[in-house]
Parts: C-alpha cells; structure tokens; sequence
C-alpha cells in the first residue's frame, strides 16, 4: 500500500470512526443485552395460562352469525371468555372486530373499565391503576397492534413493575412487560433496531432512511480500519522491543482489537444490515400466492354449528382458547389449555394427524413440480430449528425435484405451512443467521458454547469500538500547543 493511500485511508477511517463509532459501541453492547432478553413481548403460552376457561355452553350464537357484524371479510376466528362472557375474536380485519358469544353483539369499543376488568382476569388478586388511553408507547410499536388501537396501557402494584397493554376493540391483554424488561430493552432492543417511538409511527420513511444508511457507514469504518490494521501489523521485521504493532496507549489497544475481532465486526455489521434487505438484497421468497388457502380447501368460512361447537369443548374441560383452522375442505378446532393444544374435527372426535402422502399431493398440486422426496420428521435440521421458540416437531419435510431444491416444512397436525426453503431463503440463512447469529453447525446445537462465544465476541467487539471512542474524543478535544 503506498503512502499516500496509507494517509488518505487512515484519515477516511479517523472521520467515519468519529461519527459512527458510538453507533458501534452501542450495537455491540445492544446486541449482547438482546443474546440474554429480547423485546418484551408476551408469548401464546403466556397468554393461553392467563385465559379464563370456556363455557361452551353459554355459546348461543354461531361464528358464522357472529361475522355478520363485522365490515370486510375475516381470514380467521378464535373463541374466549371475557369479563366472564365468550366472545368471538376475528383476526384480518382493520379495526379489530369481536362478537359476543351469547347475544350476537359487537364487543367495540371497550371502556376503560372493561379494560380494567380484562386486566384484573389476567392478574387477580392485583391492584391497578386507572387505565392510561395511549395510541402508542415504547413497548406497543409493534404494527400487529395496530388493528387495536388505541390501547389502554394498566400499571399493576406489585413486585415485577407489570404493565397490560389492552386492546380498545376486543378487550384482549395483547402485551405485559415488567420492570426488568424494559429496563433491558432499553439497553438491547430499543437501540440496536433504533426501536425508538417516534420513528415508528404510522409514518416510518425516518426509520427505514437511519437503518438503510447508517449501517454502511459503520461497516465501511469496520473495513477501513480493518485494511489499515493489517497493514500496520508486522510479525517477522518487528518494530522496537518485539512489538508487533507501532502503537502505544489506547491506539495499541484498539489496533489489536481490531486484529482480534476486526473481521468479525465487519462480516457481523454487514450481515445485520442486510437483514434490513437494502435495494432488494438479501430479500426471502414466499409461497405461491393462496398457498395456504388451496392448502385449506377454499377461503375461510366461519362455523355456523353451534351445537356442535358445544359437543367439541366439552371434550376438553380445560379449554382455554378455541380456534378454527381448515385442511382439504374440511373444519378443524383447535382447542388450547394450560397443558397443550388438542385438535378436534367436524364429529367433535380427535383429529388425526395428515399423513405424509396427503401433504406431498398437495405441495406437489401447487408448486406443478413433482416431489423428489417426503418424509417426517422428528429433529431439527439446518433450516427447520427453534431459536427463541421450539421449532414444531414432527414436521413433515418435502422436497421438489427443481433446480432450487426447493423444501417445504408442514405441521401435520394442522396442514399449516412453516416454512419454504430456497435459494432466496438459503442465503438469508446463511447470511444473517450464520453470520449475525453463529447459527451454524457445531455451534446450533451446543447453546451454551455459542451464548459463550457471542458473548466473548460482542465484549471484544466492545472493547474495539470503545478504544476508537477514546481516540476519537482525544482528536477531537486535545489541547492545543500555545504558540512560542
């Protein structure tokens, strides 16, 4: 590298590192917090152990009676209690729609002291606080709240700092965090995603311009210094006293952090900014479109056998939740407790899983491609594994005879898609989960090596990012010589 280079990139390197270096400093330290809590949120097994138990024979009016008040078309329906009264819960909709099961009314819109009831269901025994109407705060961003929006956010006095977020249109406990939570999020979730409120709003343009350019600016910071790094480093013709680096200080510090982990860092920045799929990089494929829909037999059709709604929970004395799902034309119930689901069909008898062949006539129906191989499956493999929730086993797995060697993963219990693997998937696991994540073999299935692993890399990572904060700030604010 001549010299002039050398001088032009050390300069590109000293500018960028002074304006993005807190921006890397804080990813690392983020993404280390995310590793150990991420984003509150409050999981179906959660939510399923907090329910009331379903009267099944307080239900007077059918799903199908029930759609009726709704606008639109819903894609699907689940049944519950609230405030001690079954209601019907129909999701596709904007607003939310719910329908009380025993007269046939629309539940909307919830009053703060239907909210609180709800609330005190989830939590009895708690005291509460009046509810606050909020449109949105940092813990309800997410836009999957928005059909129930405005939300009533209820503080509970108790030891955990528990806050309910309420839905104003269905009256559901849609979230709970706690005190420690946020207080993590606030040090992982929030700044690694720049998860801040008002930049995710109903308008996100401000959002989607910070995660499309900052990024890059760090990641060329992370390449320079990195070029640089390597160039300065002399192992054979050492510099004085056996030095491999001619630096003292923070710098010496710094450069060999950068030997360390500069890789890292680089292929670590560049793969979460991919995730974001900038200028269509990176970005996953679907299914065919209505694939789900030809999976089921047709559209959803909400139930219109009241009877035989009541027949089906009272197979399960503990039902908690009940929702319908369809598979080749014909209805399933999905009956949830505390314990696990349990699936009924239209006699109100067990239903079966699909067999293997069943699922493999289908995908081969949709996709016009024959089927190289079918087969169930009771592990985890390279595509199909849990993370932060179990992957759902047995699984059926088919693969197609394409030149993509497309693979299609199905829950036989229900005929519900989990996943389809191509090219366009296979690279963003690769990419992002293998680089981003170290979800890769040996590492995926020795959970405490990889935490280990990540945790020593986000510190190192850390500890460079830090180092050329120091340096930074020292250029930035060192005291001038007075003139002689």
């Amino acid at each position: 590298m001549s010299a002039r280079l050398s001088r032009l990139l050390h300069r590109f390197h000293r500018w960028l590192g002074i304006s993005a270096g807190l921006l890397v400093l804080g990813w690392f330290v983020s993404g280390l917090v995310m590793l150990y809590s991420p984003f509150p949120r409050l999981t179906a097994e959660e939510r399923v152990q907090h329910l009331e138990v379903l009267h099944g024979e307080a239900v007077r009016i059918s799903p199908a009676e029930a759609a009726a008040q709704c606008p639109g078309t819903p894609r699907g329906v689940s049944l519950a209690m609230l405030a001690g009264r079954p209601v019907y819960h129909f999701s596709g909709g904007k607003p939310a729609c719910s329908v009380w099961a025993d007269d046939g009314r629309w539940v909307g819109p919830v009053s703060a002291e239907m909210a609180s009831e709800a609330a005190r269901r989830f939590l009895p025994g708690v005291a509460l606080a009046e509810p606050d109407r909020i449109e949105r705060d940092q813990w309800s961003v997410y836009s999957s709240y928005n059909a129930h929006r405005p939300l009533y956010r209820i503080a509970a006095d108790d030891a955990a700092g528990t806050v309910l977020y309420v839905s104003s249109k269905s009256g559901e406990v849609l979230a709970d965090t706690n005190r420690r939570e946020r207080l993590l999020g606030w040090l992982g979730s929030v700044p690694h995603w720049i998860y801040f409120t008002p930049l995710r709003g109903d308008d996100q343009g401000t959002w989607r311009v910070l995660v499309l350019w900052l990024p890059p600016i760090a990641l060329l910071t992370a390449v320079a210094g990195l070029a640089l790094g390597i160039q300065r480093v002399r192992v054979r013709r050492r510099y004085p006293r056996g030095q491999i680096t001619p630096y003292h200080g923070w710098k010496r510090w710094h450069h060999l952090a950068g030997l360390a982990v500069g890789g890292f860092a680089v292929t670590w920045l560049l793969s979460g900014w991919l995730s974001n799929h900038p200028f269509g990089l990176l970005e996953m494929s679907s299914p065919p479109p209505g694939s789900a829909q030809r999976l089921a037999g047709g559209p959803f059709r909400p139930a219109a056998d009241v009877d035989l709604l009541r027949r089906q929970l009272a197979q399960v004395p503990d039902a908690r939740e009940a929702e319908w799902y369809r598979f080749g034309g014909r209805d399933y119930l999905e009956v949830r407790t505390p314990t696990g689901p349990r699936r009924l069909d239209d006699q109100a008898h067990a239903a079966a899983p699909i067999d293997v062949a069943t699922l493999a006539a289908a995908v081969e129906a949709i996709e016009h491609r024959p089927v190289a191989q079918a087969e169930l499956i009771d592990h985890e493999d390279l595509y199909h594994y849990g993370r932060n929730s179990p992957a759902v086993l047995p699984a059926v797995r088919i693969r197609l005879t394409d030149a993509q060697d497309t693979t299609w993963y199905l829950d036989p219990a229900t005929g519900r898609i989990l996943q389809r693997i191509d090219d366009a998937n296979r690279w963003h696991r690769w990419v992002f989960n293998a680089l981003h994540r170290l979800d890769f073999p040996p590492l995926a299935s020795l959970p405490g090596l990889r935490e280990g692993l990540i945790t020593l890399l986000c510190l190192l990572g850390a500890s460079l990012a830090g180092s050329g904060c120091v340096i930074g700030w020292r250029r930035l604010f060192r005291r001038r010589r007075p003139p002689a």
